[in-house]
Formats: C-alpha cells, sequence, structure tokens
C-alpha cells in the first residue's frame, strides 16, 4: 500500500474513533476549541505513529549493495582441424643417353649417283647434239648381272634421240662403278629443260639421274 494512502486511512480512523466517543456522551458539552485542540492532538499523534511506522518499515528493508560486475566476453582461440603438409618430391637426376642413328640396312640392290654431266645449268646451243651420262656406284649387296638392270626415262623433256629405256650390258660387282651414256639434243627453243631417268631393277628404283641444260641461241 502507498504511504499518502495508509496516513489518510489512519487520519480517517482516528477522527471516526473520536467523534464516535464524542456522540456517546451527550454530556456535558464540550467547548468547540478545546475540542478542535484535541482533534489536532489526535492527528499529530496518528501522524507521528505513522512516520515512526514508515521509517522502521525503511531500517528493516535490506540495502540493494549488488554491483553489476561486466562479465568480459570469452575470448576463442581459433585452432585449425587439420595442418595440410606439402610435399614436394625430391628430383632425381637421370642421365641423357645418346641414342645411336638408326643405320640403313643394306639392300640387296641399290646404286649411289656419284657425278653428272652436263653440269646442272650448263648451256647448249639450240638443236645441238651432246651425250647425257652419269657415274654410279653399286652400293648393295648383290652384283649387277647383265639383263636384270635397266636404264629408263622417268619424267621431263625428252631430249633422248634413241629409245626411252636401255638394258646395262656391263655386270657391276658389289662397290663397282659404271658409266652410263644416252645420246640427246637441246630443243629447238631457246629455254631451260630437264628430265629424270632411273636405273631400275625390275620395278624397283636403284637410284634417279638428273638432266638440267639450257638451250641457248647461237
Amino acid at each position: 500500500m502507498k504511504p499518502k494512502l495508509y496516513l489518510s486511512l489512519t487520519v480517517i480512523i482516528a477522527l471516526g474513533m473520536l467523534l464516535s466517543a464524542c456522540g456517546s456522551q451527550a454530556t456535558p458539552t464540550i467547548d468547540p476549541v478545546v475540542q478542535q485542540a484535541t482533534i489536532d492532538a489526535a492527528v499529530a499523534q496518528a501522524l507521528q505513529t505513522l512516520m515512526a511506522a514508515q521509517t522502521s518499515t525503511a531500517a528493516a528493508m535490506p540495502t540493494n549493495t549488488s554491483t553489476a560486475t561486466n562479465t568480459p566476453e570469452p575470448t576463442f582461440t581459433f585452432t585449425p582441424a587439420a595442418t595440410a603438409t606439402l610435399f614436394i618430391p625430391t628430383a632425381t637426376w637421370i642421365p641423357y643417353t645418346l641414342t645411336p642413328s638408326a643405320t640403313a640396312t643394306p639392300v640387296a640392290y641399290s646404286c649411289q649417283l656419284l657425278s653428272t654431266s652436263p653440269t646442272a645449268g650448263t648451256k647448249i646451243n639450240i638443236n645441238t647434239d651432246y651425250d647425257a651420262s652419269w657415274v654410279v656406284k653399286n652400293n648393295g649387296t648383290k652384283v649387277w648381272e647383265v639383263g636384270y638392270i635397266d636404264l629408263k626415262y622417268i619424267s621431263g623433256t625428252k631430249m633422248q634421240t634413241k629409245g626411252d629405256i636401255f638394258d646395262v650390258k656391263t655386270a657391276v660387282d658389289k662397290g663397282g662403278e659404271l658409266k652410263l651414256i644416252v645420246d640427246m639434243k637441246t630443243p629447238s627453243t631457246a629455254g631451260k629443260y630437264t628430265a629424270t631417268w632411273a636405273l631400275m631393277f625390275g620395278e624397283q628404283t636403284l637410284c634417279t639421274l638428273p638432266v638440267d641444260i639450257e638451250a641457248v641461241n647461237p
């Protein structure tokens, strides 16, 4: 209950008691001044009693001595779940080994061109007979027997004056050399001309033989 409400009730009760006491006694008649003084004294006594009661109540109530203390927030320490370890392989030096070059397997029938005449780019007058010749070497593993090796025209300008294929009528041992000659004639028109011949064993080409000349006006 609030103090003001409690005070009011106490005063009212005290006044009621005084009035009740005055009403029960019809006699003698009380002087109004005396009656007012009595009421005032009762009110003052009631106020003193109320104040004393409030003071004792306040003294009996515990004093709030709680002091708010700021509790520091917990400190979190990060601990990694796992530590990755990088493994770097150690390079192993492997010495480089030279691989020998492949060596051609000797074949039974093969030849090597040693020289050509006329040499490439030789100038010869137009409509002039000349000999195309080649020196070849048998670098195969078989002897060139008569009747098995042919000299054959393959492509280019036909400058030969006779046939396009000739039998080689000379046997050539392994490592032996042979000179081949074909009769030719320069064209009637000036210009550069080429042709290709070949030494053949059946359908196998042993080596190719070039012709490269320039026909000029006299």
